[in-house]
């Protein structure tokens, strides 16, 4: 590895997209933290919050933005708690659990630890086996439900999450083969066009944040980053290709992620307008009490198809 093109130190990474662009460990942390910075500025990520939250797995992602927001918080004299969600997936999830606990603990971060089996009455194990099929859809829908059930009582006003630019670039080009530009209107960097009082809004303060940055980051940060790939992470065929094509246009097209990105703004923006004047608006799930766009949420509707499974099997 050649020299930084800052100082005299040896460089740790080059980014094509950069200008071929080396950096060491001094100026590449300080690239990484200003870049992030830099977004929370842009989208005013936390203006107003008086109480945030942070979805924490445990793995990189969601570790670099606990590492950068511990500090901001604390410097805006803003609580941060943050919450870890166990899916109950045998040799998967125990190893993370015991890292954002030793990481929250040595920055002071209250952790919250939930569960889909005492949420739902599920594992994520017993979910893939009864539903036959994908696991990643009910996986994320249970997910989004217990965050935002769990912020809410916890009294957050927004939860950030670890969502990349890798990420957002993915969910992008999966929502247009989908034809889903509702989805996509959801998906903001600072929110998207709901609003309900018991909607916690989602902040990504790493939505300008290649995945791969953010590992090195952790691991110049001292943090080892030991997660095994979720086993049914592949059961997610569409982001399985949007994933591989994405990363193939980036190799032989460096900065294309960047594009995509800006494209996703300039979308969300017409996007935001068409669905604003059609008021898309939450309303009481009828069985939980938690906001949905029906009469019984998501949530509610898997877990009921899940028990009618269960008790075809007995």
């Amino acid at each position: 590895m050649a020299d930084c093109d800052f100082c005299n130190s040896r460089a740790v990474a080059l980014l094509a997209y950069s200008n071929k662009k080396n950096f060491c460990k001094k100026h590449f942390i300080r690239f990484f933290e200003k870049r992030v910075k830099k977004t929370i500025r842009e989208f005013q990520l936390l203006h107003g919050a008086k109480r945030l939250g942070i979805a924490l797995s445990g793995g990189k992602d969601s570790l670099a933005t606990l590492y950068l927001l511990a500090p901001l918080c604390k410097q805006m004299r803003v609580p941060l708690t943050a919450i870890l969600i166990d899916e109950g997936i045998r040799g998967y999830r125990a190893h993370t659990i015991k890292t954002a606990k030793k990481e929250c603990k040595k920055l002071g971060v209250p952790l919250a630890v939930r569960s889909f089996k005492k949420e739902t009455g599920f594992s994520m194990d017993e979910v893939r086996k009864k539903s036959g099929g994908s696991a990643c859809s009910f996986c994320g829908v249970f997910r989004r439900w217990i965050l935002n059930k769990t912020a809410r009582e916890l009294k957050l006003d927004k939860l950030a999450t670890g969502h990349n630019l890798d990420d957002i670039v993915q969910t992008l080009l999966m929502n247009l083969a989908r034809n889903e530009p509702a989805r996509l209107a959801r998906f903001g960097i600072g929110g998207g066009v709901i609003e309900d009082d018991a909607f916690v809004d989602r902040i990504r303060p790493l939505a300008r944040t290649p995945e791969k940055e953010a590992a090195l980051y952790m691991l110049l940060k001292g943090v080892s980053i030991e997660r095994p790939e979720c086993p049914y992470a592949h059961d997610d065929v569409m982001r399985d290709l949007a994933r591989s094509f994405a990363n193939d246009c980036e190799v032989k097209m460096p900065g294309t992620k960047f594009k995509l990105f800006n494209s996703f703004l300039s979308l969300q923006k017409e996007l935001n307008e068409k669905f604003k004047q059609k008021k898309l608006s939450m309303q009481k799930c009828s069985n939980c009490g938690e906001p949905s766009s029906q009469e019984k949420c998501k949530k509610c509707e898997m877990v009921e198809k899940l028990r009618e499974t269960k008790k075809k099997t007995i």
